[in-house]
């Protein structure tokens, strides 16, 4: 196995955390209850709006990266929630503070993540924060079906609500959780990526047959990506499970679970699926509340793209409309431009460093007879 999975157990007053490469793995439990929750193709390789990276939010665009799907049921009248998020709740009032309170643990997530490792969190929030949520998606009957296939190989089958009129007061609180500016820079410092854009999320639910070709998430301003597992009862027979193409079989499947955080950067190496669901699942809900932090950052021809850029490293973090901006500011005769001349081609020279290391030539070729 290519690496360990890393297990936090809590003893009185001592934490002991292992680590290596791969997928990185945390394991805690905790009934501690917090203030925050009370009772009650374009050019140059390129491709615009790139269906095969969408994630399966629809046809997406630069901007939230939802769609609608048609409706699926009748919806009836909410119960009342049984928590609410306090306005202004940032995501450290209700991450687990068992985890999130350990420096060499946030290390080592700061570390996978920068190296573009897909990152495991168990049991990643309160408890009564993700019952809540469990119930309200094991509950609504908003659900839409969002499914279609494309040219290119990629197709989606899978539930969502993607219409604010259908969230649920608690979905309401949890996507302006994920929004305020203190999650954002917290999401920035963690993840090394620029999180101030803005924030979108949505419930989602696989049922029988239900699942998400190969893609990247690497559309429009998406930067880092999470997904939030809610289901109960689930087991690897049932599929639907998370499959990182990046690393061997052997360590890929990551299995729908309950209260589990999985965190990633948003490249065009970030290729994933979803399985499909069995019909053995019967019974069985596959639960998610995901989405992702999108940067803010426009490239202007003003900017010192050519510092910013410097390295290999801070190349990958740009955002497929980063890139696409790139181009239009040298490629499009209306657009500004890059001044003065020097500075233009060192721009074309670091454009050119960008398409082969974010879309490098493919390592086969097709035996063809003629």
């Amino acid at each position: 196995m290519k690496y360990n999975i890393v297990t936090l157990q809590l003893l009185a007053a001592a934490a002991a955390i292992s680590n290596s490469g791969g997928v990185c793995a945390f394991t805690t439990s905790t009934t501690t209850r917090h203030p925050a929750i009370s009772s009650s193709t374009a050019q140059n390789g390129v491709r615009k709006g790139s269906v095969i990276a969408s994630g399966g939010f629809g046809k997406t665009t630069a901007g939230s990266g939802m769609s609608k799907g048609k409706k699926g049921m009748k919806k009836k009248s909410r119960k009342a929630p049984s928590y609410e998020l306090k306005s202004g709740t940032k995501i450290q009032d209700v991450l687990n503070p068992d985890i999130f309170a350990d420096p060499n643990t946030i290390e080592t997530i700061k570390t996978q993540i920068r190296n573009g490792e897909i990152c495991v969190i168990r049991n990643a929030f309160i408890p009564e924060f993700a019952s809540a949520m469990y119930e309200e998606l094991d509950d609504t009957d908003a659900w839409s079906k969002n499914e279609d296939y494309f040219n290119d190989g990629y197709g989606f089958k899978h539930n969502n609500v993607y219409s604010k009129s259908d969230f649920s007061p608690l979905f309401l609180q949890a996507n302006e959780m994920f929004e305020t500016e203190e999650t954002k820079e917290f999401m920035s410092e963690l993840t090394g990526r620029d999180c101030s854009g803005e924030s979108v999320g949505a419930p989602s639910y696989y049922e029988v047959g239900d699942h998400s070709l190969p893609h990247t998430d690497h559309v429009g301003q998406r930067s880092v990506a999470y997904i939030w597992h809610l289901s109960k009862t689930w087991k690897a027979e049932y599929g639907g499970g998370l499959y990182w193409a990046p690393e061997p079989l052997a360590n890929a499947y990551l299995h729908a679970s309950f209260n589990t955080l999985v965190l990633f950067s948003v490249t065009p190496f970030s290729s994933h699926f979803v399985t499909s669901v069995s019909p053995k699942s019967k019974g069985n809900k596959r639960l998610a509340y995901n989405g992702w932090w999108h940067s803010s950052w426009v490239p202007k021809p003003t900017d010192p793209i050519e510092e910013m850029l410097a390295s290999p490293e801070q190349r990958l973090t740009l955002t497929h409309a980063q890139i696409q901006s790139i181009n239009d500011m040298l490629d499009d005769p209306w657009a500004p431009r890059i001044q003065p001349p020097e500075r233009h081609e060192a721009v074309v020279d670091l454009r050119r460093n960008i398409m082969e290391e974010l879309y490098p030539e493919a390592k086969y070729s097709p035996v063809v007879l003629n």
